[in-house]
């Protein structure tokens, strides 16, 4: 249509405004009423475009308090603590005269600027959990000095970890602080993001703006046509064709005016041709069309402003275009008049929607882009505050490799210094495998690497590669060396023990010349008696040689000496050596430095594993929770949390097995590869001691695919013996040897039989059971012989219970009885009641069948009953119908009766996870089970604590001590007491 005479309305293009607020007033009064009135964190989740800054705007400007207002850009390495400290600079201008303690000495890596105002730096944590915890705590002190009634963080999808990590230190001062206020995408948030846990919690506030319907949508559009109606037809045709999404009606809308598209007519607006042209599919397309009909100079400064990302003075981004500054100026007010940018308060300029900086970024050539990133790091290197991670990225992009190094392994540093590990390490690998460094520098770049951040074997066998190419360059003798060293240290982390003992051997003699504490280090290594086929006695030569080493000339430091004496100690007890426990008593007690201490905690942590492969568990009890105790101390938080694995097994062992699901639930989401395989294989042990074989057989093959690899000389937590157990209940005895094969193969060429002690009962019972009794009398007899002079009680009872099978096997069942019998009492004496009960069910099977039915019997149903009250509900089946077949009834089926108004172990796993905030879709994914019998055992529940909600329920549960309080800081806490 045009415009017409005569008997034709005449129609006129509109002009366009920024959108008012619409259909929001019910989200605004939930919000003022979570701020005000309710405790916890308040948040709003919604997908892009929804309006969430739009809505946190409005809220801000009716508040009357102080905020702090942290945006979290999407910068593909999350500036650690970037928001944060961006948000503070916002709000003050200086710190002079607010009351900090010397605490805040901490902060001066952030504020570099501020130095000549902030305390003293404090002196350096060896661990990075430690450094981050005060940092954090330095950063909440501020922020209380600065006033702040309001923490808000906006779009947390995008906050890097540590940031994260502060909102949960900021919770967990309840009252003491600002009310917390975020904005995230869910769909954008990370598999394992602490946000996850935070968003997930009881206490929080949760808002969800819905989708604009026709008739906001025809206010929406009718605000940006200043105040004007439009259509019901348009309005319709829009609702249908953007699903209500306030961004992509907007963006929809200029389009239109862009194109001409949109008028007036009878005092309405509408737009031409409604039935044959529709609105582009995707904001991208949308913002595309508009930019080509901005001018040169807006387009470049567009440009420019898609690589800088973020907000950005005017200044930069004309210096970045390369623009004359009143021809950016120009393009920047013509950019902001078509709705594309907006001004902030700070005299900046930035995109109003991340999605449109993103389609102008991607639509750039790779050499515009290139060149673009170099203007923007060489402009940014001027800046008085250097954002390092921002240039690094900068001049990564730039394909300027020497610059990128420096500024990347700065940033790391940064990162590092703050607690955040994984940023560091995730800096330095992009270091790597982009090629930014080569020859000598890639030894020298990993040995600055935090191994133990990386999420997976993947990451590290990249590493690997990277010294491979490089040890096979030009390389000096000593360079060499180093690297060689390097490379075998990678090998071995990511379990190529073999080809990395060949390695490091090959590394020896330059380290020896040139870094005797290294040296020290890999003979060490090589004295471990793991993934490879040497006998003991090729292990023991190097412990031997290392003790020759550490004790020459100049000598080693006082950490490096009690670093030598732990690893000495747990070597030779993994070595089946009795020698072990002399040396792990005269180990010092205590430590003078950081170092020291960290390497008592890890000797304490060691010793106690030790102590569990040979079956002592007091013992391991007393040197884990020392262990675990002095790493919670000094904030060796890592360190920590494996020890709580651990200990999480210990209680397995011993029986405790409401402290083992306490922790396994969580730890399954853990962000370290090797918490989630211990929680993977607890999952999978206590899985088959219900009865659900399958579920425990996946996460058994979960387990030893997600963590470090796991051989016989970690006992009980080997996969492999796990498997073999499970496949013995299923009664598939090829199955069992196929799962032991390797682990006994390797146990005879080393000579080692303390590692068969939990494998050689059940393949000698599969050699039985497959008819090969000969080779199960030669196995039985070469492990009795191995395990003779050793006092372990695991090999001890793994000695009876070998006796046991081959005596049952020869018909003498009596016989066999008595040493099931003994088997058990000694797994009591340990203690280790599982398996006792699994013994003496055994022995009364071999009384049942011998024809003693009433003593049988009466055994039976004191295993029955226990079985049943430890939670091995399948275990307890399988015993009743063996009284079943003799005639004797025990009642129903194990563990649904009898618990009354008492939670079940069952109801207690998942209100244990219903208290952490999770839904029934995520607890039956974790427990392996459907969210139709998840939500039987909530009603279950409710029904027992006479709670009217799952909230109620929730309450109730941790009110009457059922379950823990939810946790409100990171990490996998250790077993307490």
């Amino acid at each position: 249509m045009s415009a017409g005479a005569g008997g034709e309305t005449p129609t006129r293009r509109p002009g366009l405004g920024v959108p008012r607020l619409v259909g929001r007033d019910g989200d605004l009064s939930l919000l003022d009423h979570g701020l005000d009135e309710r405790p916890g964190l308040v948040v709003v989740a919604g997908e892009a475009g929804i309006g969430k800054t739009r809505l946190l705007d409005e809220l801000l400007r009716r508040r009357p308090e102080t905020a702090l207002v942290a945006q979290c850009p999407p910068f593909r390495e999350p500036y650690t603590l970037g928001p944060v400290v961006d948000g503070v600079r916002r709000l003050a201008e200086n710190v002079a005269g607010l009351p900090l303690t010397g605490l805040a000495g901490a902060l001066r890596p952030l504020f570099p600027e501020w130095a000549g105002q902030l305390p003293p730096a404090p002196e350096p944590l060896p661990d990075a959990g430690a450094a981050r915890h005060r940092l954090l705590r330095a950063l909440v002190e501020l922020v209380d000095a600065l006033g702040v009634r309001l923490f808000v963080v906006e779009d947390a999808h995008w906050a890097d970890e540590t940031t994260l990590e502060l909102l949960l230190f900021l919770r967990s001062r309840r009252d003491r602080g600002p009310r917390l206020l975020l904005t995230y995408r869910p769909e954008d948030v990370p598999p394992r993001s602490l946000l996850r846990r935070m968003v997930a919690q009881a206490d929080v506030t949760r808002l969800e703006p819905a989708p604009l319907d026709t008739a906001g949508t025809a206010d929406l559009v009718s605000s940006m046509l200043g105040g004007e109606p439009v259509s019901v037809e348009f309005a319709a045709f829009l609702r249908r064709h953007t699903d209500g999404l306030p961004l992509a009606i907007e963006e929809s809308v200029r389009l239109l005016h862009a194109r001409a598209d949109l008028v007036c007519e009878d005092g309405s607006w509408l737009r031409r041709d409604v039935a044959e042209l529709e609105v582009p599919p995707s904001i991208r397309d949308a913002v595309l069309e508009r930019t080509s009909r901005l001018g040169p100079a807006a387009g470049a400064v567009l440009s420019a402003l898609a690589v800088l990302e973020g907000e950005r003075p005017p200044a930069l981004v004309a210096e970045v275009a390369g623009l004359p500054t009143d021809a950016a100026e120009a393009g920047l007010v013509e950019a902001v008049a078509a709705g594309l940018l907006h001004e902030h308060g700070d005299a900046r300029v930035g995109f109003r929607h991340v999605l449109a900086a993103r389609s102008v970024y991607h639509a750039l050539g790779a050499l515009e882009r290139g060149r673009l990133h170099r203007r923007a790091g060489e402009a940014l290197e001027r800046e008085p505050v250097r954002r390092v991670a921002d240039l690094a990225r900068h001049f990564r992009e730039a394909r300027d490799p020497e610059r990128w190094a420096v500024y990347a392994e700065q940033a790391a540093d940064h990162a590092s210094a703050s607690g955040d590990p994984r940023t560091a390490f995730g800096l330095l690998l992009d270091l790597l495998v982009g090629g930014a460094v080569r020859g000598a520098a890639v030894s020298r770049l990993v040995l600055r690497m935090p191994l133990y951040a990386a999420p997976g074997d993947g990451e590290l066998r990249r590493i690997v590669g990277a010294l491979r190419e490089s040890a096979a360059g030009g390389l000096t003798r000593e360079e060499r060396a180093e690297a060689t060293w390097q490379l075998a240290r990678l090998m071995f982390h990511v379990g190529d023990v073999e080809e990395a003992s060949v390695e490091m051997e090959r590394a020896l003699p330059g380290l020896v010349e040139d870094r005797p504490a290294a040296a020290v280090h890999a003979m060490l290594m090589l004295a471990r008696p793991l993934g490879t086929a040497h006998p003991a006695a090729h292990h023991r030569a190097w412990l031997e040689r290392a003790g020759r080493l550490v004790e020459a000339p100049p000598g080693p430091s006082p950490e490096e000496w009690l670093a030598f004496l732990v690893d000495r100690a747990s070597t030779l007890l993994v070595l089946g050596d009795p020698a072990g426990w002399a040396a792990a008593r005269e180990l010092p007690v205590g430590g003078r430095t950081p170092g020291e201490v960290l390497q008592r905690a890890r000797g304490l942590a060691n010793l106690g594993e030790a102590a569990m492969l040979w079956g002592r568990y007091d013992e391991a009890r007393r040197q884990l929770d020392a262990a675990a105790a002095l790493a919670q101390e000094h904030q060796h938080l890592r360190l920590r949390d494996l020890v709580g694995a651990t200990l999480a097994h210990l209680d397995w062992l011993t029986g405790h097995w409401s402290r083992t699901r306490a922790w396994h639930a969580p730890a399954l989401d853990a962000s370290e590869p090797v918490l989630r395989a211990d929680a993977s294989l607890l999952a999978g042990l206590l899985d088959a001691a219900r009865g659900d074989h399958r579920g425990a057989r996946e996460r058994i093959g979960s387990a030893g695919a997600a963590g470090r690899l796991r051989g016989p000389a970690d006992g009980t937590r080997d996969p492999a013996a796990v498997r073999a157990r499970l496949a013995q209940a299923a009664g598939d005895p090829a199955e069992t040897l196929a799962a032991t094969d390797a682990a006994w193969q390797l146990v005879e060429a080393k000579g080692l039989w303390l590692w068969a002690a939990e494998i050689a009962p059940l393949r000698v019972r599969a050699l039985l059971e497959e008819g090969r009794a000969r080779e199960a009398a030669a196995a039985a007899a070469a492990f009795a012989e191995g395990t003779r002079a050793l006092d372990a009680p695991a090999a001890t009872v793994a000695h009876r219970l070998t006796a046991a099978l081959l005596a049952r096997a020869d018909g003498d069942l009596l016989g066999a009885a008595g040493l099931f019998a003994q088997a058990g009492a000694a797994w009591t004496a340990l203690p280790r009641p599982y398996d006792a009960l699994l013994a003496r069910e055994a022995a009364a099977g071999c009384r049942l069948a011998a024809g003693e039915r009433d003593r049988a019997a009466g055994e039976l149903r004191e295993v029955f009953a226990e079985l049943t009250a430890l939670g091995a509900d399948g275990d307890a089946d399988r015993v009743r119908r063996t009284l079943a077949g003799a005639g004797v009834r025990v009642g129903g089926r194990a563990g649904r009766p009898g618990y009354g108004d008492r939670l079940s172990p069952r109801e207690l796993d998942v209100v244990r996870l219903l208290v952490e905030g999770r839904t029934s879709a995520q607890i039956a994914r974790v427990l392996g089970l459907s969210p139709r019998t998840v939500e039987k055992h909530v009603h279950s529940a409710m029904r027992k604590r006479e709670a009217p909600s799952r909230t109620a329920l929730a309450v109730a549960a941790v009110e009457s001590g059922d379950v823990p309080p939810p946790r409100s800081g990171p990490g996998i806490a250790p077993r307490a007491g």
